[in-house]
């Protein structure tokens, strides 16, 4: 039993001698891989700040030699810090009026309206703070340069003169380069149908005499001088404004250099002469006293009387006066044709221009010379005698003035009388109150269409 036991006992310790020489060897193995563990994480950590320095210095030296990006950094900074604050009013409505922009850009067109409305009940001048604004200034330099250039080759193209000399006249420049290109103008588009350029010169003289007009529309034919240098030397042909200044001032007006002008055309734009595609109007206000009234006679009324005098000139010496109280736009669509039997109002006469001075003589029969022409035809002499004097002879003499920049533009009474007998006349007094001075006042319905073309007999 007692070796039994001893053995026993033996074997115990020996087992717990291998158990505990195992477990020592497996603590140390963990030991040793924990280690190498450290050493590797420590390896890697170490490398990776390695590189994040060497980044970071990289980045540092990229930032320091580019100053844009320093710029946009700032700017980007800057733009945080602004979304930050809080926006007043007139921020709101630059960035309204902006996206109206980028939506109109992109095709919608409503959107756009609807943000342009609300910048410009915000800030109604938020275009032009915008334009005035330095940064959007600077956003497109490049549109506006290619703009510049774009107009700075089509000068170019256009002034094709080499032998240009300084101080000359412009048409005389413009009659050399055409000379030199053997036609008058060309389309600037290549076009399917006719164009003007194929007329001949003689034509198109025809077509600029269509143009003035028996009305003498002298600034339609400037109008059409400006669609082009070719039409520019048409229209300034010194046959075209001889006729005009003849129609203008009579056979005897003269050449322009014995009046001290360059050409016909000087002559006809310096010289004093009546405007002839409108109407001369004079407005003249007062007051009238009125009644007493019967029930209150402490009571008297005053009335504030106006009516308007009209005058309507055409070249052959014709005028028209019209007097009325109805206002100019309701009555100068009366005074464009020259027949007057529609409107017994329209009193027609003659007017003749002596340098700076405008005669006018206006016959005017009274209505018991019509009655008495409808009535029997018994002691026709001495009816005569009644119509004789019942017939009255308006007179009126008015100087042409220039107002500012605007030539022939004022009418100045200087004489007015009115005679119902024979050499027997009576003149007003021209007060400036009852007697104004009119003011042009041009009509496009005179200018509208031209009834036949510009002529004028041989000098």
């Amino acid at each position: 039993m007692e070796s039994a036991t001893g053995s026993g006992s033996a074997g115990d310790c020996e087992g717990e001698e291998q158990e505990d020489s195992s477990s020592s060897s497996h603590q140390s193995v963990q030991e040793t891989s924990n280690a190498l563990n450290n050493l590797n994480l420590n390896d890697v950590n170490k490398d990776v700040e390695d590189e994040l320095t060497v980044f970071r210095r990289q980045w540092k030296k990229e930032l320091e030699s580019t100053p844009s990006a320093q710029h946009e950094s700032r700017s980007l900074v800057k733009k945080e810090v602004k979304k930050e604050e809080p926006l007043n009013e007139e921020d709101k409505a630059k960035q309204l009026f902006l996206r109206g922009v980028e939506l109109e850009r992109s095709r919608k067109l409503y959107e756009a309206i609807q943000h342009y409305k609300r910048a410009l009940q915000i800030l109604p001048d938020v275009e032009r703070r915008l334009y005035n604004d330095s940064d959007l200034r600077d956003d497109t330099p490049e549109e506006e340069s290619v703009i510049v250039e774009s107009i700075q080759g089509a000068l170019a193209v256009e002034s094709d003169d080499e032998d240009a000399v300084e101080g000359e006249d412009l048409l005389t420049r413009l009659q050399r380069i055409l000379a030199r290109k053997g036609q008058l103008c060309e389309p600037e588009y290549p076009t399917k149908g006719g164009h003007i350029s194929w007329l001949p010169y003689e034509v198109l003289q025809l077509v600029l005499r269509w143009v003035v007009g028996a009305d003498l529309d002298a600034a339609s034919l400037e109008r059409a001088g400006a669609a082009c240098r070719g039409l520019l030397v048409a229209a300034r042909a010194p046959e075209l404004w001889r006729c005009v200044c003849v129609r203008t001032w009579g056979i005897e007006c003269g050449t322009p250099r014995a009046h001290g002008y360059t050409n016909w055309r000087h002559m006809y734009v310096e010289r004093v002469r009546l405007n002839l595609h409108g109407c001369y109007i004079s407005k003249t206000t007062y007051l009238r006293h009125g009644e007493n009234s019967f029930q209150d006679h402490l009571y008297r009324p005053w009335y504030l009387i106006d009516y308007y005098r009209y005058l309507r000139f055409f070249p052959e010496g014709l005028v028209l006066m019209y007097t009325t109280a109805e206002e100019p736009a309701a009555c100068v669509g009366h005074l464009k044709y020259r027949d007057t039997k529609n409107n017994p109002g329209i009193v027609s006469g003659h007017y003749r221009l002596v340098g700076d001075t405008v005669v006018i003589l206006i016959k005017k029969a009274s209505n018991e010379k019509k009655l008495s022409q409808a009535s029997n035809t018994r002691f026709r002499a001495r009816r005569k005698e009644l119509h004789e004097q019942h017939e009255q002879v308006f007179q009126m003499e008015l100087q042409v003035r220039s107002v500012r920049r605007r030539r022939n533009w004022q009418l100045v009474w200087r004489r007015y009388a009115v005679s119902t007998r024979r050499d027997q006349w009576s003149a007003f007094e021209l007060a400036p109150s009852k007697f104004p001075p009119f003011a042009f006042s041009a009509v496009r319905a005179y200018t509208a269409d031209s009834s036949a073309p510009l002529l004028c007999s041989s000098a």
